[in-house]
């Protein structure tokens, strides 16, 4: 005889809970009423322990809702929700799953609405929209409690359907976590939880669809604009997922595994029909296909929102860009360089067959440096400084020196690198297109996303800051070249005047810096920049983090098609290839 299904409810709304207590006491006799029909469980992932005997006596005060309470024991710091929100939906028994805040408050009967939108079709996904306000403009608001909701939602809300609204609430069936692997749990800093897991739903074949109708308002004690917060150079690489899962291969279900002590289960009564709520509305709510903010990983092109890529790009890019009918626009590499005779060699071999000419400035070497350069075949000018003890590294003087000289070698475009700094083989291969595709009327340049290779030359560091760092590597040459504005370190390689003029592109097309790949390079740049910069005048965050690692350190490998021309490396820092930790 096979054992009865257990009870399963139609809805599990989970709540992530991390010392909310305060407010969730204002907000739950709003959304209670909501919760307490047939076929709803609440599902409270409490993240912190402290608060569960005050939770625990708040929830006996309302009977009449169905209560999951599933406890973190571990205590900890502040952390993105995405663990918490998995537990809870690992506990959850609902055949649909309601994620939102616990400060949030139903405009409406956002539940209702929400499993509506996720029953319309197969695979949907329901995204509510949200405005922020505070509790005691709730308090002076007009009427019943709803009435000021409604009254507070309208004037923060824009009634065009923006994408940056729909946020604060999610509504799918249970199986598009499993499919998924849940939220990205690897998440250690606060944003980009959400558009990372839509863009891996969107990728497993599951709809988005904007639900203009379902609204909740974020509560709090104190003011929040709740203007966007997604930054594109800093959120790509969440929008940018290589998988659909996930915390593991879906196999392993690894999600949602990071607490789960039950201290409180009630019992929902099981109905296979759908609850009278949530029927069909007397009018169909509005639902709107939408996109992801899923991103392109060279060209940072929103592949749903933006028709087109600003410049070149092999994936987006209908067709090669024609070339123009005049002489191509001279390409000039400037490189600064001190000491480094074993890497430049390299450094100008991977670049010669893309750029028209080396314009390098030797500061003051002691070894051979000089002998490299000059042995250079496309050298156009070799400039110098001479040996002084102790050196006086001035970043200004010699990128001024720089660029005036390939201004007098016809350079149009420039593009700075490092002795131990190699461009990946899919950008210079493309380096022509892409320069023949910006536009020639006015001072533009291109970003590259840094990468940082770490105890291996196929392996970068991509946590915290180290997946953050870009620079401008190709930008069009301004007649006016100077540095007076500058500071005098870690500056920009372009002048003032683009600093005033220009414009910045934002491109996902990497060079690789390897000079500190090894730990004892690594504490040697960490103790020249604390000598240069003493106060951290000229970099706020200071210098620690050049050599720190810890439980935060991720390494993850170079892909193939990303790579670059590992023959252009020193011997000794190829050997490292097999070596790679990871």
């Amino acid at each position: 005889m096979s054992t009865p299904a257990p009870p399963q409810p139609w809805l599990s709304i989970v709540l992530p809970f991390w010392r909310k207590l305060r407010e969730f006491e204002q907000v739950l006799p709003l959304n209670a009423p909501w919760w307490a029909r047939e076929g709803i469980e609440v599902v409270i992932a409490l993240d912190d322990a402290a608060d569960e005997q005050a939770l625990g006596a708040l929830l006996a005060r309302f009977a009449a809702v169905r209560w999951v309470l599933v406890v973190n024991d571990q205590p900890h710091d502040w952390r993105p929700p995405c663990r918490a929100i998995n537990a809870g939906v690992r506990q959850a028994t609902g055949r649909f799953v309601l994620v939102h805040s616990p400060e949030s408050a139903y405009v409406g009967d956002a539940p209702a609405l929400a499993l509506q939108a996720a029953l319309s079709q197969p695979r949907a996904v329901a995204l509510g929209r949200v405005g922020f306000a505070r509790f005691d403009e709730l308090a002076a608001g007009p009427g019943q409690p709803q009435q000021a909701l409604q009254a507070l939602f309208d004037a923060r809300v824009p009634e065009a359907p923006y994408l940056r609204t729909f946020y604060g609430s999610l509504c799918c069936a249970r199986e598009a976590f499993e499919a998924v692997g849940g939220y990205d749990e690897s998440f250690a800093e606060w944003g980009g939880d959400d558009d990372d897991l839509r863009v891996r739903l969107e990728m497993a074949g599951w709809q988005l669809l904007a639900c203009t109708a379902l609204r909740l308002l974020h509560l709090s004690f104190e003011p929040r604009d709740g203007g966007e917060h997604y930054d594109p150079a800093l959120d790509w690489q969440r929008c940018t997922p290589e998988v659909a899962h996930a915390n593991g291969a879906p196999q392993h279900a690894h999600w949602g595994r990071d607490f789960s002590r039950l201290a409180r289960r009630d019992a929902v009564p099981s109905t296979e029909a759908l609850p009278g709520w949530a029927g069909p509305p007397p009018a169909p709510q509005p639902l709107l296909p939408m996109g992801s903010r899923r991103q392109c990983e060279l060209c940072a092109r929103l592949l749903h929102h933006e028709r087109a890529p600003r410049f070149f790009c092999p994936r987006c890019s209908d067709a090669q860009v024609p070339r123009p009918l005049t002489a191509p626009p001279r390409i000039v590499c400037v490189v600064q360089v001190r000491n480094q005779a074993g890497w430049l060699a390299g450094c100008l071999a991977h670049l010669r067959a893309h750029v028209d000419g080396f314009v390098i400035l030797d500061d003051g070497s002691s070894d051979e440096t000089a002998q490299v350069a000059q042995r250079e075949p496309r050298l156009l000018e070799l400039l110098r400084n001479e040996p002084q003890e102790p050196h006086v590294w001035d970043e200004r003087e010699n990128r001024r020196r720089l660029l005036e000289c390939a201004q007098r070698h016809g350079a149009a475009w420039v593009l700075p690198c490092d002795a131990d700094e190699r461009c990946e083989t899919l950008f210079l291969t493309h380096l022509r297109a892409i320069v023949d595709s910006l536009p020639q009327d006015r001072l533009v340049g291109l970003s590259l996303d840094c990468c940082e290779c770490w105890d291996a030359p196929d392996r970068i560091r991509i946590d915290g800051l180290w997946g953050r760092k870009s620079r401008v590597n190709l930008f069009r040459l301004p007649r006016e070249i100077r540095f007076d504005a500058a500071p005098a370190l870690h500056g920009p390689w372009y002048p003032d005047v683009f600093t005033r003029e220009g414009e910045v592109l934002v491109s996902h097309y990497r060079f690789y810096h390897l000079g500190a790949m090894q730990q004892a390079q690594r504490l040697a740049r960490r103790a020249r920049y604390r000598q240069l910069d003493p106060q951290r005048r000229f970099q706020a965050v200071g210098y620690d983090y050049l050599a720190q690692e810890g439980a935060s350190l991720r390494l993850a490998p170079i892909a193939p098609w990303r790579g670059y021309e590992m023959a252009s490396l020193p011997l000794e820092i190829a050997s490292l290839r097999a070596k790679s930790p990871r």
